[in-house]
């Protein structure tokens, strides 16, 4: 079975378009199940029906026009079940439904399986025969195998289709994700492609044919060139049989090779790219038919090459392009490096096509305070290139090709947006305190944006959580202890005499260091934290002198361990702590500014360390509740994997009642807590957390204005009312309903038009 599914797949994806795609698909399946008619029926949510869009074995002459309803028919049955169904007698069965157009009386057989897509039915396929019998369970379980291959290629198709439509029609396309930073934004689409390959786009036309022709012959020579150089780095240390491979590759892009076939159909009217892709992917299809196994393999040489000659088109098309004003930048995955190359006073928005909204990198979004959306799933990025979009990231949409109407509304809602924006950050420079006098410290979470970070120094009470790392990822060796003391240095005198609580390098899950790197099968269940400065003491040790160090002088240095989970990884750092200290101590000795031992912390983000409370008050100074791995690891959810994304949930009851667990008993122990994570950047989870008992919050600078408004319109006591009612709760839609009621009869409906509401009128 295996055998026969990877030869339709490979069939099916070097289809040119939909129509040949689908056509090769029913044509392979009807051969590979040896039955005589099979069909597949696509699902058109405009009309709420199915079409029939592909067919071996009914009449051609329907396909693109038979229509069938949703609840109709035995095809509609299987959609509502989503699931197979097998029949010997399909047309005794009730649901049966007589169509002359498709001529499929003379079928007895039936099975029937759903295309699903992300609990979303895209299509049905269907295969028949005379002879009335059961379908076996072999080829149920085939059918059922290949629908779950063609499901994520259908919706791909779907989003293509309706792009392609909308575009010739001149209407919105509205697509959905998770709202990363909160926001609006209305700008072009500026897509940025790590790889590229031939699947990444749809072949295209194109009237210029002298600039394409340009193009592709430019490709070629930059090809060449790479050819050259490779075969001259490698002529001393390979033999002359291994180097001559790359004269071949020269020889296949030679005119009589590929260039000609490639020239014919762009003035065939085809675009550079897809005139490529067309020859290509066709002779590679060749090749793979060979029974030659040399001939066969020669397939990947091909490809290669066509890829090399795909990428040089690629990097000559965006060497011409420059950002736009209002830039929307588009990736498959959000990286820093690509927001720090955009120009900040170009950027006005993020869609990232895979991640989640709680990765760090989307976590960097809202420290810069840029509007972001992620896991807008399948999005055929180079389809939306250059288009006008909407960004709507309070309520996780995208509108593509927007049209005036919208514009116009949307314009008005980022005028509002303003307004609000300026309202709470109005009172930046007031104490944090509620209206019965309980005063919240707001800190920052830094480490992202040095500029940013440094500029908020004023008006809070200091930083919660300094992110180390982030000076190691933006560099491609470890830094020396001299640079990391200046680094240091800079932070803890910007925020003098406030506290700054640095967290040691926190590395692994998705904050890997380039010249780093760890492959692990399961990163965030790894090698990250503290476990990697322990096996590493000597990178340890050069970071903690470094921050012993700056600190000299000033004193508002905090250090907090990260991922512990166990009391002996405290006792091991500590120790190397104190041989820091005492080192450095001896070579200080006579200097005026004396090395100081500063408070010592441990990170609540593992579940086992808030278990370990008793313990820690013994053995640490102060703790903080890292919530967003906390609740990743309380959930089992990779909060960077956008098919499980939904199900991150810091209102989970589960969370809330762990994070309250944490805050008793930190209070029973007498040990100093605080909390840094998104939920405390969220004014919502904001009044959770102090009702706790919580007072010290630590959040993305964006948010804090915001969250200190709300605040100081609130009573302790009615939040802890509240909160014991949330805690009640089986769910965390009922929680999150409890609280926007709160917020609502509090009078602070303001802060649900921001979180929330920006889109209902829309």
């Amino acid at each position: 079975m295996l055998a026969v599914l990877r030869k339709i797949a490979e069939a099916v994806s070097q289809q040119p378009n939909l129509h040949s795609a689908l056509s090769c698909f029913v044509l392979s399946v009807k051969e590979a199940i040896n039955t005589e008619c099979c069909s597949v029926y696509f699902a058109d949510y405009s009309q709420d029906d199915f079409v029939l869009m592909a067919t071996e074995g009914l009449n051609p002459e329907a396909v693109g026009k038979f229509r069938i309803g949703f609840t109709e028919g035995l095809v509609g049955l299987v959609a509502q079940r989503e699931e197979p169904i097998n029949l010997a007698f399909a047309q005794t069965h009730p649901r049966f439904m007589h169509a002359p157009e498709v001529k499929e009386d003379n079928y007895n057989a039936f099975l029937a399986v759903p295309i699903v897509h992300q609990k979303k039915v895209l299509g049905v396929i269907v295969v028949q025969q005379k002879i009335a019998r059961v379908f076996t369970q072999d080829e149920e379980s085939l059918l059922v195998t290949l629908s779950a291959q063609l499901a994520s290629q259908l919706a791909l198709v779907e989003l293509k289709e309706i792009l392609k439509q909308d575009e010739l029609g001149h209407q919105t396309s509205c697509l959905k994700g998770l709202s990363g930073a909160p926001g609006i934004a209305i700008g072009h689409a500026f897509v940025v492609l790590p790889e590229l390959t031939f699947n990444s786009f749809e072949i295209r036309k194109h009237s210029d044919v002298t600039a394409e022709l340009t193009l592709f012959r430019q490709a070629v020579s930059a090809t060449r060139h790479d050819f050259n150089l490779m075969s001259q780095e490698l002529a001393g240390s390979l033999s002359e049989e291994t180097v001559a491979v790359f004269h071949v590759y020269q020889n296949l892009l030679d005119a009589k090779s590929l260039g000609n076939s490639v020239e014919n159909e762009i003035k065939a009217g085809w675009c550079a790219k897809s005139a490529l892709k067309l020859v290509i992917e066709k002779l590679v299809s060749q090749f793979m038919a060979m029974q030659d196994t040399y001939l066969k393999e020669r397939a990947i040489d091909i490809q290669d090459i066509g890829l090399r000659v795909l990428h040089h088109m690629h990097d000559t098309q965006q060497a011409y392009k420059s950002y736009p004003e209002n830039t929307i930048l588009v990736a498959d995955v959000l990286t820093p490096t690509m927001l720090a190359d955009v120009p900040k006073d170009k950027i006005a928005g993020v869609i990232s096509v895979s991640g989640a909204a709680n990765s760090h990198a989307s976590i960097l979004t809202r420290a810069l305070g840029i509007p972001a959306i992620w896991g807008v799933s399948e999005l055929p990025i180079l389809q939306v290139e250059g288009k006008e979009i909407i960004l709507d990231a309070y309520a996780g949409r995208l509108y593509v090709s927007p049209s005036k109407m919208l514009l116009s509304e949307y314009t008005q809602l980022k005028k509002q947006e303003g307004i609000l924006h300026d309202q709470f950050a109005s009172e930046h420079h007031l104490a944090a305190e509620t209206l019965d006098g309980e005063h919240i410290r707001l800190l920052v979470n830094a480490g992202l944006e040095i500029s940013a970070d440094l500029a908020n120094a004023n008006y809070i009470d200091g930083v919660g959580l300094y992110r180390t790392e982030a000076w190691f990822m933006q560099r491609s060796t470890f830094p020396t202890q001299n640079e990391q003391e200046l680094w240091y240095r800079q932070v803890l005198s910007a925020y003098h005499p406030s506290p700054v609580v640095m967290r040691t390098l926190d590395i692994g899950g998705d904050k890997m260091l380039s010249y780093f790197d760890v492959k692990e099968e399961n990163p965030f269940l790894g090698w990250r934290g503290i476990r990697v400065s322990l096996d590493h003491p000597e990178l340890f040790l050069d970071q903690l002198k470094a921050m012993l160090k700056a600190n000299a002088g000033l004193g508002n240095l905090k250090i907090l361990f990260p991922m512990v989970t166990e009391v002996s990884e405290v006792a091991q750092a500590k120790q190397l702590l104190e041989r820091a200290y005492y080192e450095l101590a001896d070579e200080w000795a006579d200097q005026f500014c004396q090395i100081e031992m500063p408070e010592i912390g441990v990170m609540l983000e593992v579940p086992s360390s808030t278990w370990l409370i008793p313990e820690w008050a013994g053995k640490v100074d102060f703790c903080s509740v890292g919530s967003n791995d906390l609740t990743q690891y309380l959930l089992a959810v990779d909060r960077t994997n956008s098919r499980v994304a939904e199900l991150f949930n810091p209102f989970h009851p589960a969370v809330l009642r762990v994070l309250n667990n944490i805050a008793e008993q930190c209070q029973q122990f007498e040990l100093p807590f605080s909390l840094c994570g998104e939920l405390a950047a969220d004014p919502e989870g904001a009044i959770l957390l102090v009702a706790m008992g919580y007072r010290s919050l630590s959040m993305n600078p964006s948010s804090i204005n915001q969250v200190k408004w709300a605040l100081r319109r609130l009573e302790v006591r009615y939040m802890k009312d509240l909160l014991a009612e949330c805690l009640r709760q089986p769910s965390a839609i009922l929680v999150q309903r409890l609280v926007r009621n709160f917020i609502v009869e509090h009078g602070l409906s303001q802060l649900l038009y921001t979180c929330h509401g920006m889109s209902e009128s829309i």
